[in-house]
């Protein structure tokens, strides 16, 4: 009978020590290291969202002219209506309003007018894009830090988004109902 020594037992007992520290070790910087980036990626798009939510002001202000005292009016409206898309609206809808009665330059029927919808449209889908970008980065990190091998190896910085929306979804989500569905201003 072929009998191993001893020794060579112990040798390949710490030999496999080591493989699987190394194992170990190279997992513990790989996940690491994929935590620092996913973070750091939530950090720059937040900064990115700013941004983009500044460059939208601006685009809107400098074509419809707006003076800044109306800045903040046109904020809160714009925000009410972040969840639909203008162009679903109906041409009397109250983000046209207020252009129409805040910048009454411009007629609902002029290029100006329309040129503006289009910016704000477009604008608004940029926008949204960068809010899902967002969170869908914030889905990758949690992910990592909450699965097993990965959260072994990471601390869960948990960073902190923050989603735009608008007081009427709030309200929606909360209560669990949208009965506003009229759409074309017949309201019983």
């Amino acid at each position: 009978m072929n009998k191993f020594p001893l020794w060579a037992i112990g040798l390949g007992g710490g030999v496999l020590l080591v493989v699987l520290l190394l194992i170990g070790i190279g997992m513990m910087v790989s996940y690491k290291n994929r935590e620092v980036e996913l973070y750091n990626q939530i950090e720059a798009k937040k900064q990115d969202n700013k941004s983009e939510f500044d460059n939208m002001w601006k685009k809107i202000k400098q074509v419809a002219q707006v003076p800044d005292a109306a800045k903040d009016a046109l904020v809160e409206i714009f925000q009410k209506h972040a969840e639909a898309r203008a162009g679903s609206q109906p041409s009397g809808g109250s983000l046209a309003t207020w252009i129409k009665e805040s910048v009454p330059t411009i007629a609902p029927d002029s290029l100006g007018y329309k040129n503006l919808m289009n910016i704000i449209t477009g604008s608004r889908d940029r926008w949204t894009m960068c809010q899902k970008e967002l969170i869908d980065y914030k889905r990758e990190y949690d992910n990592l830090v909450q699965k097993i091998p990965s959260r072994w190896f990471v601390a869960d910085r948990k960073p902190e988004i923050t989603i735009v929306t608008s007081t009427k979804t709030e309200k929606t989500f909360e209560e669990g109902k949208d009965d506003d569905i009229d759409l074309f201003g017949d309201k019983e």
